[in-house]
């Protein structure tokens, strides 16, 4: 299986709408808000799944859990070459928590404006994730 290599905007913005979907679980600031990462892991793992190993594809996915609700995705990708690490690359799903009567537009909303989008955790750091 080849991996495709670029930008495809359509799906960006399908699982960047899912994740900022569950934003207003995805809040932390214990003991009020304890996020739920796994409410977006499942998005994430859903558009792995055709890339993984057991699909043919080059990446091994594991799905972590320490505390319920709070997992944690791993992600190897194996080149063939050398073992060891080649790059770390590491990001976070939870987000500072929203007061939505402070907002202009819904936090827990994507919300796309010309060349601009809304939403708690765009930014920082579902976008990135997103990608």
């Amino acid at each position: 299986m080849s991996l495709e290599i670029g930008f495809n905007e359509e799906r960006y913005v399908k699982l960047l709408t899912e994740l900022i979907g569950e934003t207003k679980y995805l809040q932390d600031n214990p003991p009020r808000y304890v996020p739920e990462e796994d409410k977006a892991i499942k998005h994430l793992l859903e558009v792995l799944k055709p890339y993984t190993k057991e699909n043919g594809g080059l990446l091994k996915v594991d799905h972590i859990t320490y505390v319920e609700g709070r997992g944690n995705l791993i992600i190897e990708y194996e080149n063939g070459y050398e073992k060891g690490t080649v790059t770390f690359i590491g990001s976070h799903l939870d987000v500072v928590p929203a007061n939505p009567e402070t907002w202009e537009r819904d936090p827990f909303k994507l919300t796309i404006e010309g060349d601009k989008m809304y939403g708690r955790g765009t930014t920082d750091c579902l976008g990135h994730v997103a990608m």
